[in-house]
């Protein structure tokens, strides 16, 4: 973007008749002036020399240049030609940005924030970019674009507070942008820079709001991998103590009713683990995870039609998870169904062929049926789609695989309870639906409107005006 803008950008000796006389602004004939080319020329012309072109290139080079040699002589004189220049360019950014021109708004807010450095023009900028990443996000459906505008936010802001120092309303910005992101740390670390710094209002009480809630959700993240790290050290009874008080404290969170059930299955109190498990479907949630849960839990209580019952709902749910489908086939090929074992050997061979324990069963199937499964996949599967399922539900993509292929032997004791974060994974903080963190900005979709006074540099705009 960068290097395309300033290739449209051709440099003149000042002309011999160009008089300016500007205050205490004087020309320098030994610098060169960039002329903005008409769009899709590749020459200048005598009659594209303008003032007006003059102009739009030193404001191509103040966006994308700011550390090009003539930078402060290009800034000064566009302010002198142009007093209100920032002023007007700050309205026409807020048009585009509103009319999703965004890269045009782009430039002219890069402009604006070089030209005019200050704590506004910076957090416009940033919050630009997070319209941005939404759109990337939302409409183009480009994931990789959408990080890396995200990411132009934050080093905008971090920009910001280098250049201003502790400054209240970037530290705010910061605190909620970590925030929605869910690097609670660094929202805690900021929300307690910016209350040493604010003033005195509204907004500073909702900071102490929003920071009670990030202190008691690092509380309960610390709650939940204890009680995870006891399970893993085969200590169910203590892991029930931690995660009975994290659910005490976030009940709606299905991930702590899944951590006790796998705790109470652990402990071989397999009614109580499946109660937990529904629980986590009474609250909205349904993964293939809960399904192989349940479905060893009625193994252990001697029901292997519904443990298939549920394996293969938790196999409907993500095709994909190797747990689930191992387990499948071990229940067909021990209740000597060959056909239904044969069918998920080979469907999990196709997701992992080097797995040890798919290995293991299958030269248990071989050794039963005398039917040697070749090298290679040869039996072709057909699946018919299954209407009863809406949507394609898949796991997250930090889930590990998860290993409970010896039922009555080891208990599982490899499951990986996948630590979700709260609710979708993210930390949640009053989020509206356009994928912004809102803390009670006004002008909403995720801008920061504090207010700010003309002394702040004329105020955040995002969100702020409506022409």
């Amino acid at each position: 973007m960068k290097e395309e803008k300033l290739k449209t950008i051709s440099f003149i000796n000042v002309p011999s008749d160009l008089k300016m006389d500007f205050g205490s602004f004087r020309l320098d004939p030994s610098i060169k002036l960039p002329v903005q080319k008409p769009e899709g020329a590749r020459m200048l012309s005598d009659k594209d020399i303008t003032m007006e072109a003059i102009i739009a290139g030193m404001l191509t080079i103040i966006a994308y240049d700011e550390k090009n040699a003539a930078f402060s002589y290009y800034r000064d004189f566009v302010n002198a030609v142009q007093p209100n220049t920032a002023e007007e360019l700050n309205k026409a950014a807020i048009a585009k940005q509103q009319q999703k021109d965004y890269d045009f708004a782009e430039e002219l807010f890069l402009a604006v924030y070089h030209m005019l450095p200050q704590p506004a023009s910076c957090i416009n900028l940033a919050t630009l970019y997070s319209y941005m990443s939404v759109h990337e996000e939302e409409e183009n459906k480009d994931l990789d674009k959408a990080d890396e505008m995200l990411n132009k936010a934050k080093l905008t802001l971090l920009d910001g507070l280098k250049r201003f120092g502790e400054n209240q309303y970037i530290l705010s910005e910061l605190s909620s942008f970590e925030g929605f992101l869910g690097n609670l740390d660094l929202a805690k670390d900021y929300a307690e820079r910016y209350l040493k710094v604010a003033d005195e209002g509204e907004r500073k009480e909702e900071m102490k709001k929003f920071l009670k809630q990030v202190d008691a959700r690092l509380d309960a993240d610390n709650s939940f991998k204890e009680a995870y790290d006891y399970i893993m050290l085969d200590m169910p009874d203590k892991a029930l103590e931690v995660i009975d008080k994290f659910i005490k404290e976030n009940g709606s969170l299905w991930n702590g009713h899944f951590l006790k059930a796998w705790a109470l299955r652990k402990a071989s109190r397999y009614k109580e683990a499946k109660e937990s498990l529904l629980k986590c479907l009474e609250l909205g949630e349904s993964n293939s995870d809960i399904y192989n849960e349940l479905s060893i839990c009625e193994l252990e209580e001697g029901d292997r039609e519904l443990a298939k019952t549920y394996l293969n709902t938790a196999v409907d749910l993500d095709e994909g998870n190797l747990t689930a489908v191992s387990n499948l086939a071990y229940l067909h090929l021990t209740d000597g169904e060959f056909d239904d074992a044969r069918y998920y050997l080979e469907k999990a061979r196709k997701l992992a062929s080097d797995d040890s324990i798919l290995s293991t069963l299958i030269r248990a199937y071989e050794e039963k049926t005398g039917e040697k499964l070749g090298d290679n996949i040869t039996e072709e599967i057909i699946e018919e789609e299954d209407d009863s399922i809406e949507g394609d539900i898949k796991m997250k993509d930090d889930h590990e695989h998860c290993c409970c292929h010896e039922h009555g032997k080891e208990k599982n004791d490899g499951h990986c309870c996948h630590e979700h974060g709260y609710e979708d994974g993210h930390c949640h903080h009053d989020h509206e639906g356009d994928g912004h963190c809102h803390h009670g900005h006004d002008g909403g979709h995720g801008g920061c409107c504090h207010n700010h006074e003309p002394g702040h540099g004329g105020g955040c705009c995002h969100g702020g005006k409506k022409d």
